[in-house]
């Protein structure tokens, strides 16, 4: 039997709590919409484009950590980053987080067509701090049958902070950003994971049933990834990114 992810799990409870959260946007003209944590320099390691970035193209399009508030937003999600954000500018510009940004869907565009085709006339992308983190915000993608004109925004930030602290609360793990992005193969994982608890190298590579030599490659491998000037540094980084 597959394993069901919390998201999936809550969907499937009597108590889930996006049913409260859609019904206030619901009161705001939004008929659906879908959250994720976003690393704050993703919009210039996104613009860079280089496989030396931090977070690389290919990582910032991938469809994992995003809690939506339903399977067919959730899908439409997907139809969006896996066919259309890689050519709409679009995504790009949501990626920055100093303010919410309202989509651009003109006609004949591929993006208006995928949006409309779900009954969708508005895009809203709105950026939230996270009181907790400095490296990583939350944002909301917010859709609406309504025209940007007919939408009022009043006091929809309130809302929009309540609501992030219930999706924090019950899907952290699955929309930090670093976590999902997947830095790190499992075995670097490990080997991080053992050096933040204490554990040298010989013991690591016992643990793990792998030479020093390749335990110091991965070691090697990570604080050239992180821009880390050594061991301690590496672990204290990975934890300020929560990618442990």
């Amino acid at each position: 039997m597959k394993n069901l992810s919390s998201y999936e799990s809550v969907l499937n409870c009597p108590d889930n709590p996006l049913d409260d959260m859609r019904q206030t946007f619901v009161n705001y003209g939004f008929s659906g919409f879908w959250f994720q944590g976003i690393a704050n320099n993703a919009y210039l390691d996104y613009q860079n484009g280089s496989p030396n970035s931090l977070l690389t193209r290919r990582m910032l399009l991938s469809c994992d950590g995003v809690i939506a508030s339903s399977l067919t937003v959730k899908k439409l999600h997907e139809q969006y980053v896996t066919r259309i954000a890689p050519t709409d500018l679009n995504f790009a510009e949501a990626l920055k987080l100093d303010s919410p940004y309202c989509y651009i869907l003109n006609e004949p565009c591929k993006v208006k067509k995928l949006f409309s085709r779900h009954g969708v006339n508005t895009v809203i992308s709105w950026p939230l701090k996270h009181f907790a983190s400095n490296v990583w915000s939350g944002r909301f993608t917010l859709l609406s049958k309504q025209s940007n004109e007919a939408i009022d925004l009043t006091g929809l930030e309130i809302s929009l902070k309540q609501a992030q602290m219930i999706l924090l609360e019950h899907f952290y793990s699955e929309i930090t950003p670093f976590r999902q992005h997947k830095l790190f193969n499992k075995t670097a994982m490990r080997i991080l994971e053992m050096a933040a608890l204490g554990l040298q190298n010989d013991e690591i590579a016992h643990e793990l049933d792998i030479t020093i030599r390749g335990v110091e490659y991965h070691f090697e491998s990570m604080r050239s990834k992180l821009s880390a000037t050594n061991r301690a540094n590496l672990v204290h980084i990975a934890h300020q990114l929560e990618i442990i």
